[in-house]
């Protein structure tokens, strides 16, 4: 058997390395040290869901926070069927100022628009709703060979 000698201070090292290792594995790991705060009550909720797949719901907090959304499938039956949602939501930022958002989206994407919303972001995201999807004919073109 090959002995390779270890210099006593690298051996002191590695020692402490491998106790510090253990002290640090052995700590508890559900300490938790968060500020949460309870839970906020439901004050008035609705949900409806129909069998051709629209629906809304509400609700709103005793914070005042709120939401409401509705959908509505269009274009029924066909393979351009989609549901169409729009809705809101607010809540109360950290100086007390209600924010507001409303939304729509359909096949065409998602639009949001509001205070917290860069009015950048809902222009371009209304600009591109509402560009009108040709299909990619290059796409459809068989390879060449």
């Amino acid at each position: 058997m090959l002995k390779i000698p270890i210099p006593k201070p690298l051996f002191q090292i590695i020692v402490s390395l491998a106790l510090c290792l253990a002290v640090v594995l052995s700590a508890p790991v559900n300490h938790v040290t968060s500020t949460t705060q309870p839970p906020v009550a439901i004050l008035e909720s609705s949900h409806e869901k129909h069998e051709d797949g629209s629906y809304n719901f509400s609700y709103l907090g005793e914070d005042g926070t709120h939401r409401r959304e509705e959908a509505v499938v269009r274009n029924q039956g066909t393979e351009n069927e989609y549901l169409e949602i729009s809705g809101s939501y607010s809540y109360f930022d950290a100086n007390g100022q209600e924010v507001t958002v409303t939304y729509k989206a359909d096949d065409h994407g998602f639009v949001p628009e509001g205070g917290a919303i860069l009015p950048q972001i809902s222009l371009a995201a209304k600009l591109v709703s509402e560009q009108v999807s040709q299909p990619d004919l290059d796409y459809f073109k068989p390879p060449k060979v």
